[in-house]
């Protein structure tokens, strides 16, 4: 059996937090947490220190703390080392993927994305086999 996957969504468009979650959702073993804001997300990703999570999607364009800011809060704590970020943005510019691939972000994502792009990370995230 495998181990429970920890899964945080942080869009400020509930429609892509129910795409994204659609997604995620067809893993087996997997709990799936959504927020709607960079500083829902930090509240949920301080409450979780010990029981971490093991993905985070990420939008970089949100209202209250934005995606760029809370990636480089994350990126200097050492409680999210292990933590693989996946950012999906409207954002074009090479050097915003730039910026978040140097504050940790393992994956970038323009939107929009399918379903099936969004699958294929999260088979590279967790080593699964890629989807047919």
């Amino acid at each position: 059996m495998s181990a429970t996957r920890r899964i945080l969504i942080v869009d400020d468009s509930a429609a892509m937090r129910q795409l994204l979650a659609y997604a995620v959702r067809r893993l087996p073993e997997v709990v799936v947490e959504e927020v709607d804001n960079g500083l829902a997300a930090l509240k949920a990703l301080g409450a979780t220190r010990i029981r971490q999570y093991d993905l985070v999607l990420l939008d970089i364009n949100m209202p209250i703390l934005d995606g760029m800011k809370l990636l480089g809060m994350m990126h200097g704590d050492r409680a999210f080392a292990s933590t693989t970020v996946c950012v999906v943005t409207t954002e074009e510019s090479p050097d915003t993927e730039a910026q978040a691939r140097a504050l940790g972000a393992r994956f970038f994502l323009r939107k929009p994305v399918s379903r099936r792009t969004v699958e294929m990370v999260l088979a590279e995230a967790f080593g699964l086999p890629k989807p047919v």
